[in-house]
C-alpha cells in the first residue's frame, strides 16, 4: 500500500512538472507574439481589415510543397524568428514581424521583390490567423496582390500543421 501511494505521488509529480513545462511554452509564445505591438494599425473589425488576402486551408498548402520547392510559390513568416527557427513550413523564409512596422516593411520589400507570377502565402502561427498582430498587416499588404494569401491556421502553427502531420522543417 506504501508503495503505491509513493507511485502515485511520483506520477503526480512528473504530470506535474510535464504540465508546468508545456504552461511554459504557452506563456513563451504569447510574449514572443506581442498582441499589442506598435504600429499594427487598428483593432480587428476595424476600417483597415475590410480589405484582405484570402486564406488558404493548410492542406492545400501542404499538397503543393512542391510548388514551394520549385519557387512558384513564396512562403513568408512574419512571426515570431525562434517560433520559424523551431518548427516551420518547408521552404518559407522568415522576413521579420510583420506587427512591427520594420517587420511589415521588410515583408512588403520581400513581396515587391517576388516576380509578379509567383503566389506569396504568408503565415504566423503563434495564435489563431484571425487574430494574430502579425497576420493582420500582412494580410492587409497582401490584399491588391493576384496571388497573395495567408495560410489559416486557426489555432496555432503546431495544431493546424504539425499535429496534423504534414510536412515540417526544423532548427
Amino acid at each position: 500500500m506504501a508503495h503505491d501511494a509513493t507511485h502515485a505521488r511520483a506520477a503526480l509529480g512528473r504530470r506535474g512538472f510535464l504540465t508546468s513545462f508545456g504552461a511554459l511554452g504557452v506563456v513563451a509564445t504569447l510574449f514572443a507574439c506581442d498582441r499589442n505591438p506598435a504600429g499594427s494599425g487598428t483593432t480587428a473589425g476595424g476600417p483597415a481589415e475590410s480589405k484582405k488576402a484570402p486564406l488558404l486551408p493548410p492542406s492545400d498548402l501542404n499538397g503543393r510543397l512542391a510548388d514551394v520547392k520549385a519557387g512558384k510559390i513564396a512562403v513568408l513568416h512574419v512571426g515570431p524568428q525562434i517560433l520559424w527557427k523551431r518548427e516551420r513550413v518547408p521552404g518559407s523564409r522568415w522576413v521579420g514581424e510583420a506587427g512591427k512596422s520594420e517587420g511589415l516593411a521588410a515583408f512588403e520589400a520581400a513581396v515587391k521583390a517576388l516576380p509578379a507570377d509567383v503566389e506569396v502565402v504568408a503565415y504566423c502561427g503563434c495564435c489563431p490567423t484571425e487574430d494574430c498582430p502579425n497576420v493582420r498587416p500582412a494580410r492587409r499588404a497582401l490584399a491588391e496582390r493576384a496571388k497573395g494569401s495567408v495560410l489559416d491556421l486557426p489555432t496555432n502553427f503546431r495544431t493546424d500543421w504539425i499535429d496534423k502531420g504534414f510536412a515540417v522543417e526544423r532548427g
